[in-house]
């Protein structure tokens, strides 16, 4: 185990470190978080086996080998480590000395400057892709593509492994996790959407399927998927339902505890209005975390996650 770095997006407050975790659980690789900083996270973990996650991740922006944390960067350090050019990233508002007289050897540094340190080390890999392309069906108010790609990390997925979105919507969960799945299921009670997100993943060369179906009543046997991600309805859209948001979520809930595997998780999205531990206290799951995300002035929602004991 190395010491290594996270640098992670300033998209989102808390959801970046929390996949740090999630993309480590899923792809099986060792972890332990050290500490976590404005925009970074230090842990010890396999330098190879953290390197591959970045082919999936969304808010993790790179991964590095630490050679050197401290509040003062002396001559002795780049000669120890023979840097000959340096790559600098500021994390917040911090003003940085020039290094360039510092330089010695032949090797190139990163240096990671944030909450009053620096950090000297190798880049190992870099996020592999941005925002994904959006379908030709489109419909407002639909996920970000990186977030929903976060989300489905945060659904702890499994290459190879079985998904399903059951408000599948415009398929945006469905595309990202196809990127990683075997199998993606991609369901909607309306037959519209059920259309659109069929038109969106057949574009996106999805192996899966896409069932109009209630998510009170998922067609699937219980404990046949490996994770699920998605993004119910709420305000507006559960009122002409005739649901209150706490009685769709957790029905839908108890339907996906039984579909889902023992030891898979669920990453969902909730209005922040909702009390989400009392209903998950209401289900067998076990919560994991729930991160506020304000969409705009009058709405803020929750991206929150459980586990299946």
């Amino acid at each position: 185990m190395e010491t290594l770095y996270f640098v992670l997006s300033g998209a989102h407050r808390t959801i970046p470190f929390e996949e740090v975790r999630a993309l480590h659980e899923a792809e099986e690789c060792p972890l332990r978080v050290l500490s976590e900083h404005f925009g970074l996270v230090l842990a010890e973990g396999d330098p190879e086996c953290s390197s591959r996650i970045m082919y999936r991740s969304a808010f993790v922006k790179e991964v590095g080998e630490v050679f050197a944390i401290g509040d003062d960067v002396g001559v002795s350090v780049f000669k120890d480590f023979q840097c000959s050019r340096y790559h600098l990233r500021k994390l917040g508002g911090l003003k940085v000395p020039r290094f360039e007289d510092l330089l010695k050897g032949e090797g190139i540094c990163r240096i990671v400057v944030t909450e009053g340190f620096y950090l000297i080390g190798r880049t190992l890999a870099k996020r592999k892709e941005g925002k994904s392309k959006k379908g030709p069906f489109f419909s407002p108010g639909s996920m970000d593509p990186i977030l929903a790609r976060a989300m489905v990390n945060l659904s702890r997925l499994k290459r190879g492994g079985t998904f399903l979105d059951p408000f599948c919507g415009t398929a945006v969960y469905a595309i990202e996790a196809s990127k990683v799945a075997g199998r993606t299921y991609c369901s909607d009670l309306d037959p519209a959407m059920c259309y659109g997100g069929r038109i969106n993943t057949q574009w996106a060369g999805v192996l899966g399927d896409n069932i109009l179906s209630d998510s009170y009543y998922l067609p699937f046997r219980n404990s046949s998927i490996q994770a699920i991600a998605t993004d119910p309805p709420y305000g507006r859209s559960v009122v002409s339902l005739a649901h209150r948001p706490e009685e769709l979520l957790l029905g839908f809930l108890e339907r996906a505890y039984e579909v889902l595997k023992p030891g898979s998780w669920i990453a969902f999205a909730s209005s922040s209005k909702v009390n989400v531990p009392e209903v998950i206290a209401s289900t067998s799951f076990e919560l994991g975390r729930c991160h506020v995300q304000r969409v705009h002035r009058s709405l803020a929602r929750l991206i929150c996650t459980a586990r299946k004991p």
